[in-house]
């Protein structure tokens, strides 16, 4: 049981939260494996392969996708490989670098762009994210870009003025690509 406990407790911290944690554990415990850890890293599995979903393509425009979490998720690479994913199926990408706050955000996406051979659209240091957005859905519309992706500031869901400015970032960018 103690290491039922610690296993939970790994789980939570890993940002899985309470519910799906406890779910987990006790389909562990209802299946009576003998390596724990391989029981819960089945669970996991199962779980991240029955709840994929297919991406709706927009059929008017660009395909936006807003790069959204927590600080230090990985969402910069995650908006890289999508990008990345994407062209390499022959589409035409439009990386939006939208986190202004951290330092390094923009020349990271930057780098990634270079790499992978994907446009990046950035505005200066501190400014306006929902602004580089509009911006950048605006060109992507007009220029025939067939995604748009958004890479944004990690926040917490309890930090409201990050979650307002989500928001503001989503109704921007849907007055161009509706």
């Amino acid at each position: 049981m103690e290491d039922l406990e610690q296993f939970r407790q790994i789980l939570i911290s890993s940002d899985l939260g309470v519910k799906i944690t406890d779910e987990i554990l006790d389909l562990v415990k209802r299946e009576k494996s003998e390596s724990l850890s391989t029981a819960i890293a089945a669970s996991l599995k199962s779980r991240l392969t029955t709840s994929a979903r297919t991406l709706k393509v927009s059929s008017v425009g660009p395909t936006v996708i807003l790069i959204v979490g927590v600080n230090g998720t990985g969402k910069t690479t995650s908006a890289a490989k999508l990008a990345n994913h994407y062209a390499r199926s022959g589409k035409k990408v439009l990386l939006v670098a939208a986190d202004t706050f951290r330092a390094a955000a923009v020349a990271q996406l930057q780098t990634w762009g270079q790499r992978i051979g994907v446009e990046v659209l950035s505005g200066a240091s501190n400014s306006d994210p929902a602004a580089i957005a509009f911006d950048g859905a605006k060109r992507a519309k007009e220029e025939g870009f067939d995604f748009l992706i958004v890479d944004t500031a990690g926040r917490l869901h309890t930090k409201s003025n990050l979650m307002d400015e989500l928001g503001k970032i989503q109704r921007v960018v849907e007055k161009v690509t509706p």
